[in-house]
């Protein structure tokens, strides 16, 4: 009979949205949580009994638990509080992966004052973390998704520069737009989440923009070589890059020249550059 080598079960996409107030002023947090579940379950697969496995109805109730008294702070402090709570409370369970995804909402601003009970919702970018547990080793990994950024000038792969007395044509593509995502492994879970969220997208958005680079591949490693270097509790660091196509008008049948001043939309394909950088560990004395 074949063996079950490994198993597990969970529950995705548990929605929600905390409000934490402080007096007059609230703050949203909308959250999006999956959990997956490690352990001793095989009988449910094998013998099809499943009096061991989590009901969803009670995975949500504990994740909505968790969220009424953890859900206000930082998405990793609340994933380490999901996987304490699974794991003191389901002795089946021996390892928690938990996988939280927030969606930002900006202050509204009314005659240049910031409202404190009234929202719009941000961009498509979203707050990412990834927190896994067997209760003695802990992993957590942060990040970003969905940030969509541009550059009109000096940036991309060179291409050939043609003889132009104006100096428009410097041999570097016109306009760059791509979807940027993060993600990066802490070597303890015992840091300022905050702070090292806000400092590495920060870290991106300036490389990007302060400093024209040869290539996207280019620019990701320099991003990654910025992080690291400026920050030592992160332990590596993954980037990706999603070019959205946009090509330069073809005006030649309206008798017009277009020195790439207006752009196209392509849908497909979309080019996509990933790189993960390791911190350097010193070799054993």
């Amino acid at each position: 009979m074949p063996s079950v080598r490994a198993t597990s079960h969970g529950e995705a996409r548990i929605r929600m949205l905390r409000i934490v107030r402080r007096g007059d002023r609230h703050d949203p947090r909308d959250l999006t949580v999956s959990l997956r579940f490690e352990g001793d379950f095989a009988e449910a697969f094998v013998d099809g009994r499943g009096e061991a496995l989590l009901p969803g109805e009670a995975v949500k109730t504990l994740v909505h638990r968790t969220a009424r008294e953890s859900g206000g702070g930082e998405i990793e402090s609340f994933g380490l509080a999901l996987c304490d709570r699974l794991l003191a409370n389901h002795p089946r369970v021996a390892r928690v992966r938990a996988e939280i995804s927030e969606q930002p909402w900006h202050r509204l601003e009314v005659g240049g004052k910031a409202q404190g009970q009234a929202f719009v919702a941000g961009s498509a970018e979203r707050r990412t973390a990834t927190v896994t547990s067997n209760g003695a080793r802990v992993a957590v990994v942060s990040g970003f998704d969905q940030l969509t950024i541009m550059r009109t000038s000096g940036f991309g792969p060179p291409r050939p520069a043609a003889a132009d007395p104006g100096g428009l044509d410097d041999g570097l593509q016109r306009l760059l737009v791509a979807t940027l995502a993060a993600r990066w492994t802490y070597t303890s879970p015992d840091v300022a989440f905050g702070p090292y969220r806000q400092g590495l997208r920060a870290a991106a958005i300036e490389t990007f923009g302060c400093h024209g680079r040869r290539s996207v591949q280019h620019t990701l490693y320099a991003l990654a070589d910025v992080v690291l270097t400026s920050h030592e509790d992160i332990a590596d660091i993954t980037l990706a890059a999603h070019e959205r196509p946009y090509r330069p008008a073809d005006l030649f049948s309206a008798g017009m020249e277009n020195p790439d001043d207006l752009f196209v939309v392509v849908d497909e394909p979309v080019g996509v550059v990933e790189i993960t950088v390791e911190r350097d560990v010193p070799p054993p004395a």
